[in-house]
């Protein structure tokens, strides 16, 4: 028999998982039995004292308790390895991991390859160590053991961890002397999703995009440096970070524009006021994380609710950032007003945030429905054939909820504006919460409930929800009269006058981003007043009276912008969702110089901020509206032409994935002749993914088009 057949293959680093041979080990599926296998593997050097087992897993029972656990624990542990014997030595005093035992443990790949970059390092041979780095960094799938959380593994994966970013980083200055430019960019963000508060990465980042002519991806790894660094540690960008953003938006040889004051217009607006529903959230997360117990937990989806501005996306990102901090496992997708848009692309956004777990190829060829970049990825992938019986879509659903849920650490999902989500995502979510009541996992959701009829595709789900006992429902109220003033006050960065900030109640009504746009128009426009260089930094100039209504206050912020940044957020607001530089630079007439400025200004006064790998998209929905509506019809005619072409060109590649948007953009622009072949496309596209069902509204709208007399959309 193949020795490799009888091998044990642990792997610790990222989620867990074991495999006899080709075989996966399934019952060593408790953090506690993870725990123990882990310790005794890495310390398998020597044999370990049960006493010492015993208080090291169970610190709070008393001495006799703990033996007897982890005599139990050892019973188990003995049950669900294959041939235990050959891995695991035990005496009435001790146990062990056998050292010469069959086994491979990716920890020590990892430092075995380390240990060979150290000697080639040392030879001074550069292929040679290019290839130990790789294959380290490669090795690196995530932290040792993320979902034990035993004070004995902390040291350990720390000092891994720190082994990693040194071998990463030392990989990227290897690759910049080699001019891979590119390839070093790659592991740079790798190395800034693993340490986000890694200022040296974010100006190392900057300078690869630049070396590689691509100031608007340089432009974005300030943006979110400087918006990371504010929201963590309530600071900004180094004097050192700040010089190398001024040199990018000098590289034209025109003057950087003057900043508009970052720490007055903060990054993230405060969350203030809302100390019940963060209580809410806490609760539902702790109850999901634990999995099902006799009392409760097990899959669950918070709903929060309310009307424009107050609040909803603001607490469901507090909870994502405080989930991230914690190491927790979290994903986030969000819907679109904007037409054209596939079918289950808030999944296909979750599946994107992490990477996939191992999967069997018949599920993965279904997953490569959302992701086709796995058929390219591994051609041998059988490639999926239409959705036409149930039991095929069954099958779909199986594969998307194992893709999900194949990591071992509590899982939290964000989907922001739940009333333009389609229908199909709406039903595989109500598969997802039912398919594994063990799972651990909390699905956050928002909506307006303003914008949703009685015939909502939401409603089943959540009737469905209720009547399980899986759903809470969250509706924040507007400010009072205090929490105005407070929210006010810390985005001002100053105490306002209390009869302002009685006056700015009465205007706004305690409507949070009614008070953050009114209070950010007052800073810029403190600012921008003669005079303003004397007087107080962060001075409010708000108007006489207020603005009564919240698109008042938005159409007066946008009116302070430059001509060229305004033109652009007119550009930003017809492509109606989150836009990627590229798509911009060739839907505009701005030189890039001009527009890489612009996009700066838009986000130095956070009417964007990024979103995703590689994009921006409006601060909040209301901002894209009000700036939309102030368009007129010939405007916006022209400007949908422009970015249909602009699509057309950044996508030539591949147009099957965005022509339902190119469509739509057609059709706004009142030439129903170029929408009709792409609503065409995109019902092939979805019959030959999805089924039939899928392709038929594209189908219908094409059919729409091409009756005589019909005339296409086309704004008044």
């Amino acid at each position: 028999m193949d020795e490799s057949s009888q091998t044990l293959h642990i792997h610790l680093l990222g989620d867990f998982r074991l495999a006899h041979g080709d075989e996966a080990v399934t019952k060593v599926n408790t953090p506690r039995l993870q725990s123990l296998l882990a310790y005794l593997v890495l310390h398998r050097d020597a044999p370990q004292s049960r006493r010492h087992m015993a208080f090291l897993l169970w610190l709070d029972s008393t001495e006799t308790q703990a033996l007897t656990n982890l005599r139990n624990l050892l019973h188990l542990l003995r049950r669900a390895l294959p041939d235990a014997d050959r891995f695991l030595q035990v005496d009435a005093h001790t146990l062990q991991w056998r050292p010469d035992g069959p086994f491979a443990l990716d920890v020590t790949e990892f430092e075995s390859a380390l240990a060979r970059a150290g000697r080639a390092e040392q030879a001074g041979d550069n292929a040679a160590l290019r290839t130990a780095l790789e294959e380290a960094v490669d090795l690196y799938r995530g932290d040792l053991l993320p979902s034990c959380y035993d004070d004995w593994i902390r040291p350990e994966r720390e000092r891994l961890q720190q082994a990693f970013i040194k071998a990463l980083e030392q990989l990227i200055h290897l690759l910049e002397e080699q001019r891979d430019y590119r390839t070093a960019i790659g592991h740079a963000q790798r190395l800034l999703r693993h340490d986000p508060l890694h200022e040296a990465a974010y100006r190392r980042l900057m300078r690869l995009h630049a070396l590689t002519g691509d100031r608007a991806s340089a432009l974005r790894a300030y943006h979110t440096c400087a918006t990371v660094l504010q929201r963590e540690l309530g600071m900004e960008p180094s004097p050192a970070t700040r010089e190398a953003y001024e040199r990018l938006l000098q590289a034209d040889g025109l003057p950087a524009p003057a900043p508009t004051r970052p720490a007055e217009l903060v990054a993230v607006s405060p969350l203030v006021g809302r100390d019940q529903e963060w209580t809410q959230l806490r609760r539902a997360w702790r109850a999901a994380a634990v999995g099902r117990t006799e009392a409760a937990g097990g899959p669950h989806f918070v709903l929060v609710t309310g009307e424009s501005g107050i609040g909803k996306t603001r607490l469901a990102e507090e909870l994502m950032q405080w989930a991230k901090r914690q190491g927790i496992a979290t994903a986030a997708a969000r819907c679109y007003a904007a037409e054209g848009e596939l079918v289950y692309a808030p999944v296909a956004a979750w599946l994107r945030a992490r990477p996939l777990p191992r999967l069997a190829p018949v599920w993965r060829s279904e997953i490569s429905r959302l992701l086709p970049e796995l058929l390219v990825e591994q051609p041998d992938l059988p490639r999926p054939g239409p959705l036409t019986e149930a039991w095929q879509r069954q099958r779909f659903f199986e594969a998307l909820a194992r893709a999900i849920l194949g990591g071992s650490q509590p899982l939290l999902l964000l989907i922001d504006a739940l009333q333009w989500c389609d229908r199909e995502t709406l039903e595989w979510l109500r598969y997802l919460l039912r398919s594994d009541p063990q799972a651990r996992l909390l699905v956050v959701g928002t909506c307006r409930l303003e914008e949703m009829g009685e015939d909502h595709p939401m409603e089943p789900l959540l009737q469905a929800l209720r009547q399980g006992g899986q759903l809470t429902e969250i509706e924040p109220s507007p400010l009072d009269e205090a929490g105005t003033a407070a929210l006010a006050a810390k985005v001002a960065g100053q105490e306002l006058d209390p009869d302002l900030t009685a006056c700015l109640y009465r205007e706004t009504e305690g409507n949070p981003l009614f008070v953050v746009e009114t209070v950010r128009m007052g800073l810029l426009a403190g600012a921008s007043e003669p005079g303003a260089g004397d007087r107080e930094t962060g001075a409010v100039c708000l108007p006489r009276p207020l603005p009564s209504r919240m698109q008042a206050a938005i159409e007066a912020r946008l009116a302070q912008l430059s001509a060229p940044a305004h033109e652009l957020v007119e550009l930003a607001a017809t492509v109606g969702r989150q836009f990627n530089f590229a798509v911009l630079a060739r839907a505009s007439d701005l030189d890039e110089g001009t527009l890489v400025r612009a996009l700066d200004e838009l986000w130095q006064r956070r009417i964007v901020r990024e979103q995703g790998a590689d994009a921006y998209d409006f601060s909040h929905d209301k901002l894209r509206e009000v700036a939309y509506a102030g368009l007129s019809g010939a405007r916006q005619r022209w400007l949908h032409r422009r970015v249909a072409q602009a699509l057309e060109e950044a996508y030539a590649g591949d147009l099957d994935p965005v022509s339902a948007q190119v469509a739509a953009h057609y059709e706004r622009a009142g030439q129903p002749e170029q929408a009709i072949p792409y609503y065409q496309r995109a019902a092939g596209v979805a019959r030959r993914i999805y089924g039939n069902e899928a392709a038929i509204p594209y189908s219908e709208r094409a059919q729409a088009l091409l009756e005589p007399g019909h005339r296409s959309f086309s704004p008044e």
